[in-house]
């Protein structure tokens, strides 16, 4: 940036020193004395501030309040989220319902594949419940048949996501939620769901390679979204 130049500060000394003088041109039949004080102690200011400024080679900017944009807010129509249909899930032929349950709320399929995890994937995706009794058990399930992963996009989808699909224990779920419909058994509860937005990203990076993540809009977006 270049160099501070003192005339520009200068003329805005004039320009308040001049409107000052309007000012308590004004009032002239009240305290008339503080006039000429007034006037010499705001020229001086301003001038002062100016001097020091140039002579310093200080940019006049360095002493005004620093004015900062706030940081964009992030686009929650955006929001994606990581659902698995586990293969209890798969072998009831449960994927067109739980699919159109997401589509008729409103939000966005953006990726899907079917596959077969392997012990490896399962271990990191399920790497905070190594230490539970279950966790044997649970790896077995999973790896015994074809799952189903998707990305969802849309308003908060990740903890709209967690009520559609309900309780872990499908006893607890109220009716219409996925597991309250559809199971019965907490080790055959046929769906998982992200249950946070940084789990969700790290899982469907897990999952899913960026190539793979559709990004369009769908012609009812003005229908659900204002």
């Amino acid at each position: 940036m270049a160099a501070f130049r003192p005339r520009i500060t200068f003329k805005s000394t004039n320009v308040a020193s001049g409107a000052l003088r309007r000012s308590i041109a004004t009032k002239a039949t009240q305290k008339s004395f503080l006039i000429p004080a007034a006037i010499t102690a705001s020229s001086a200011l301003l001038g002062g501030a100016a001097a020091y400024l140039y002579h310093n080679n200080s940019n006049v900017f360095s002493v005004l309040p620093i004015v900062q944009a706030s940081a964009p807010k992030a686009d929650k129509c955006a929001e994606r989220t990581f659902i698995m249909i586990k293969p209890d899930g798969v072998k009831r032929g449960l994927i067109a319902d739980i699919i159109k349950r997401f589509e008729q709320r409103g939000y966005k399929l953006v990726a899907l594949k079917m596959m077969q995890p392997d012990s490896t994937l399962l271990n990191e995706h399920y790497g905070d419940l190594k230490t539970k009794a279950f966790f044997p058990g649970l790896i077995r399930h999973i790896t015994s048949g074809p799952v189903v992963a998707m990305v969802w996009e849309g308003k908060d989808v990740v903890k709209q996501g967690r009520q559609m699909l309900g309780e872990t224990d499908p006893l607890k779920s109220k009716p219409g939620s996925i597991r309250g419909d559809y199971s019965i058994d907490m080790g055959r509860n046929i769906i998982h769901g992200s249950d946070s937005v940084e789990s969700a990203n790290i899982e469907i990076d897990l999952w899913f390679k960026k190539a793979e993540l559709m990004d369009f809009k769908l012609p009812v977006h003005g229908q659900v979204f204002e």
